[in-house]
């Protein structure tokens, strides 16, 4: 018989009232021993000594994922709050990436965006406690999931075909993110946690604070869940960055490395998480909730850089690998430090009800959601060097990432002293970006025995505006950058130089706010760069379906529709450029609009074979919406390097035709081996184009989202998870668990006619994996999260084409049972120092590579 879908709160695993869980109770070692009798109390029969039975926390973590999957009507992975308790993971993202088929693209070395089955991140939908929310990005839809502490949340469900009661903007997937509500656990629950840790580059110490308190009270009727946790971090991070071209001077074209950058990163990270939840179940029947969640990101960064412009020399020798410059003059070599304290918040709230009849169950919600960005301070200081005379260099690139040997006529080494460099100009940008949405959407199930009907409206009103205000301040007194002269920091690609006081460039800014001036050029200049990037938008979306549910003993069918009205409006400004490729003023307004429908019919068939076989297949149709920033008529300028990125009111959604199949075995009572097969046709898939040779910007490197033609995508993925409690003895604390996705993507653009692509950010191979160890108080894993290389951006021909590099993150978490309350744990992250890199053309030319190095923490838990 198909398994009955399952209301109220889910049991607590200390007795598991599962189909699976049951079984495995007698076997454990952890503690299997009855209360003691309380006065009066006649000893409990053996069923009641179950109920004090204690399951080791990873084990706990796998069944409560393993049970939920195999209840689940729509194909899903899920991850429950005790196994965020077990990795070192910061937030959302990294939490994540431990599914099948899930990867993640990071920032600082933090997981930052989710990419379900190599899908683009903006492809998905993300939801808090059922609310959809936005992105304090001011150009994307995706979801910054690094925003949102792991401590926040009781489980993540990634849904990779939804069913017709789901929101239909899910081509990579539907990721729900779960506050806790107190009916997940029995009665009174504190748990808490303190830790600290130790990042390698810098070497500080940092720390983190968790407190999570849950309770029902007054005959089980009203529950209040409430957490808060708080963390900051002090890193490092070092960075090499090289452009590269070809250069026909010597006859042929050769490629050559135009440029070169060492960066260095400061960086002090804040995350806040607060949740309240409260819940109120009456007697009489019906269920009412309201489900706040409040996350705040401050990421403060000093970024140093040191320039190398071997271009604006002359290429006059080149042997194998060797290219020689001459006549390099002194302003190609530059000094920047930029800072900026970037503040993200995301708030989602909701309230909402179930109401039980005779034949029906309706269910509603409200909700608000806010998420925001705020940049106040942003300030670069850009300097150039003001020695005598032209320099010359011997660049190296024998190997990925290029090495030079700079000569300059006083052959001192002159070109490391800040005191040989003059300040050129100050850029401010400050950035302020909102993302507000309301939601409202209501359901009506009704019918008995094996047919169900279930249908609903639902309503989404978004509005989101960026306004970026960047300017140049290039009359200045005259300083030597000596003045901000600090030690000079390590860096593991090359030497920076003296280092550079952010204090000292913030306290000088300040005091000497009033001496600087503007050319004239600079004020229509100013101008434009203020209003380039700026728009308004709002989007409505308006829902509607209808499905039934047929089950035919062990076949379970789901069929429906969903119907999606789209209306879009958005203003934005039209930069234009004269002959000479300066900007010129009026920056004119420009106002665009798109309406479409969708109807994305869906069909989904469960079977329970015999044996704990559980089959599903999905026929699904989903779209993704154009992000704002594309749609909305916007230019970000970057007059230093030439380079534009413009929006294209032009852009159609993606529309997708999805077909899924899935054969999942339950091994045992704690154990499950699943194999996935998937494919889908994306209409419109919209990818990022680059060209130096953009009607509308002549002289700038322009890039600017397009509309594809016909994508397609087929994977496979495994996934086999297995506790040996079967084993005699100490044997018996063994788990293991291995993921991977096999992907097969290919899509074409008219801009190059005649070749075909990988779609943007589909890694072809993905693979997860976990060795786990608990007994006698000790817990032990090692996780592997594993991608290959994919493709980040699409140039004018394949030598320009940019890719990510493949990348491995090790992790490994030790923790011991001091007493039955508290534990002791250990963690470190990126074991083998794993960097982030990016390639141009093919690997051998390395873009950017960065490292972050391992980290370490050490921590005390409570569960009371």
């Amino acid at each position: 018989m198909p398994m009955p879908r399952r209301n109220g709160p889910r049991p607590r695993f200390t007795l598991l009232a599962s189909a699976m869980g049951l079984a495995l109770l007698p076997s454990l070692a952890m503690a299997q021993t009855a209360a003691p009798a309380q006065p009066g109390e006649e000893k409990a029969a053996d069923t009641a000594t179950l109920a004090t039975v204690e399951v080791r926390s990873q084990l706990e973590s796998q069944l409560r994922a393993l049970d939920l999957q195999r209840d689940a009507d729509a194909i899903i992975g899920v991850v429950s709050s005790d196994s965020l308790g077990v990795y070192p993971d910061k937030n959302v993202a990294e939490s994540l990436q431990r599914l099948p088929g899930i990867s993640i693209t990071r920032d600082q070395g933090e997981g930052r965006f989710v990419v379900v089955r190599g899908l683009d991140a903006s492809l998905n939908s993300v939801s808090v406690n059922g609310m959809p929310i936005g992105t304090p990005e001011d150009s994307s839809r995706q979801a910054t999931l690094d925003v949102i502490p792991s401590d926040s949340t009781e489980r993540l469900t990634v849904v990779k075909a939804p069913t017709p009661d789901m929101s239909g903007d899910a081509i990579g997937g539907s990721i729900e993110i779960e506050s806790a509500s107190a009916f997940d656990r029995d009665g009174r629950s504190l748990r808490g946690r303190v830790e600290a840790s130790y990042p390698q580059l810098s070497g500080d110490v940092n720390s983190k604070l968790a407190f999570n308190y849950s309770d029902v009270s007054g005959n089980g009727e009203f529950g209040v869940a409430f957490g808060v946790n708080r963390s900051e971090r002090d890193f490092e991070s070092d960075n090499v960055e090289v452009e590269y071209d070809f250069n026909d001077n010597l006859g042929d074209d050769l490629l050559i490395p135009v440029e070169l950058q060492y960066r260095k990163y400061f960086v002090n990270r804040e995350r806040t998480g607060l949740n309240l939840n409260l819940d109120w179940r009456p007697e009489g029947g019906g269920r009412y909730y309201l489900r706040t969640l409040y996350s705040d990101f401050t990421d403060a960064e000093t970024r140093q850089r040191s320039i190398y412009v071997f271009d604006d020399g002359e290429l006059t020798g080149a042997s194998g690998e060797t290219r020689e410059f001459t006549d390099i003059p002194p302003d190609a070599l530059r000094r920047r430090l930029r800072f900026r304290t970037k503040d993200q918040s995301t708030l989602a709230i909701s309230a909402g009800g179930e109401n039980r009849f005779d034949a029906a169950r309706i269910d509603y919600q409200v909700g608000y959601t806010d998420t925001r960005e705020r940049v106040p301070d942003e300030v670069e200081s850009r300097f150039e060097y003001d020695g005598v005379g032209d320099l010359s260099a011997i660049v190296d690139m024998s190997s990925p990432v290029p090495t030079f040997a700079l000569t300059d006529p006083g052959g001192d080494g002159a070109w490391l002293d800040n005191d040989n460099y003059v300040l050129d100009r100050l850029v401010l940008a400050p950035k302020f970006v909102d993302d507000e949405e309301t939601q409202a959407k209501f359901n009506v199930e009704f019918g008995s025995g094996t047919v169900t009907w279930k249908a609903g409206v639902s309503g989404r009103w978004r509005s989101r505006s960026a306004d970026v205000d960047e300017a140049e301040l290039r009359i200045t007194p005259d300083l030597s950058l000596g003045a901000w002269t600090t030690g000079s920091p390590e860096h593991r690609f090359g030497d920076l130089g003296d280092g550079i006081s952010t204090r000292e460039m913030l306290d000088y800014l300040r005091a000497n706010a009033g001496a600087f001036g503007e050319r004239p050029q600079d004020v229509a200049e100013n101008l434009i760069l203020s209003l380039a990037e700026d728009y308004r938008a709002d989007e409505d979306i308006l829902a509607a379906y209808a499905m039934g549910t047929f089950d035919f003993d062990a076949l379970r069918v789901i069929a429906g529709a969903r119907f999606e009205r789209t209306d879009f409006d958005a203003v934005g400004n039209v930069v234009e450029l004269d002959d000479n490729g300066d900007l010129v003023l009026p920056v004119t307004e420009r106002a665009v609009s798109a309406s479409y429908s969708n109807l994305l019919p869906g069909l989904h068939l469960r079977y329970d074979g015999s044996n704990d076989w559980v089959f599903r297949g999905a026929w699904t149709n989903t779209i993704a919406r154009p992000s704002f920033g594309d749609l909305s008529p916007r230019q970000t300028i970057n007059r230093e390097d030439s380079e534009i990125d413009a929006g294209n009111p032009e852009l159609d959604p993606y529309e997708s035709s999805n077909l899924d199949f899935s054969a999942e075995h339950y091994l045992g009572s704690t154990g499950v081996f699943s194999v996935g097969v998937f494919h889908k046709d994306i209409d419109g898939y919209i990818a990022e184009v680059t060209t130096n040779a953009d009607p509308d910007f002549p002289g700038f490197e322009v890039t600017r989202p397009v509309n594809g033609d016909e994508a397609t995508v087929f994977g496979v993925e495994l996934n086999w998870q297995q506790s040996l409690d079967q084993l005699p003895g100490a044997w018996s604390g063994l788990l293991f668990g291995v993921g991977a996705t096999w992907l097969d993507t290919e899509f074409s653009l008219p801009q190059r006619p005649g070749e075909t692509f990988t779609l943007p950010r589909a890694s072809e191979n993905i693979y997860s994996a976990y060795l786990g160890y608990e007994w006698a108080g000790l817990s032990a894993r090692l996780s592997l999260a594993k991608r290959s290389d994919y493709l980040d951006e699409i140039g004018d021909s394949p030598d320009y084409d940019i890719y990510v590099a493949q990348n491995t993150q090790l992790d490994l978490s030790l923790g011991y049972d001091v007493s039955r309350n508290w534990s002791v744990y250990f963690e470190a992250s990126n074991l083998l120092d794993e960097p982030l890199e990016l390639y141009q053309g093919n690997a051998s030319r390395t873009l950017q590579r960065e490292e972050y190095g391992r980290s370490y923490a050490l921590g005390l838990r409570v569960n009371l």
